[in-house]
């Protein structure tokens, strides 16, 4: 019978360690004002620029991306059409609506950012985490 209780025991403090090691994982957090500015993917030439300026909810603000590569430059987007998209950046994750000109029609996109510093970016998409985008930070 002591042996059994023993065992109980141990299994108990050993569940009890491990379900407070669980609940003391912290998600990172980023800031949202860090993504401001002109960032270039790592190895392409598609650029995301993530503005300050307010979108139409309290808590989202205005971006926009081009491809080069597909000889599409930032001057040549229709305003507030494709290429733009609203974001939100929540502790680490990252929630991106983007506009089309055909229907009004709307993609949500999320991400889940796993580093944010003036000149780094990364992340990747929900549900693809072995599929990390790089970003550098384009000083102007």
């Amino acid at each position: 019978m002591t042996r059994y209780f023993r065992l109980v025991l141990i299994a108990l403090v050993s569940i009890a360690f491990i379900g407070c090691e669980m609940f003391d994982k912290k998600t990172e957090s980023f800031s949202q004002s860090d993504l401001h500015g002109l960032w270039l993917e790592e190895g392409t030439r598609h650029y995301v620029r993530f503005l300050s300026e307010k979108a139409d909810t309290a808590t989202f603000e205005w971006g926009k991306e081009w491809d080069v590569a597909q000889k599409v430059t930032e001057d040549k987007l229709v305003y507030h059409g494709n290429g733009w998209f609203k974001y939100e950046l929540k502790e680490n994750k990252l929630k991106e609506i983007h506009m089309m000109d055909n229907d009004g029609a709307v993609i949500y996109q999320g991400y889940v950012v796993t580093l944010l510093t003036g000149k780094r970016l990364e992340y990747y998409k929900e549900g693809y985490k072995n599929e990390k985008q790089y970003y550098n930070k384009v000083v102007q």
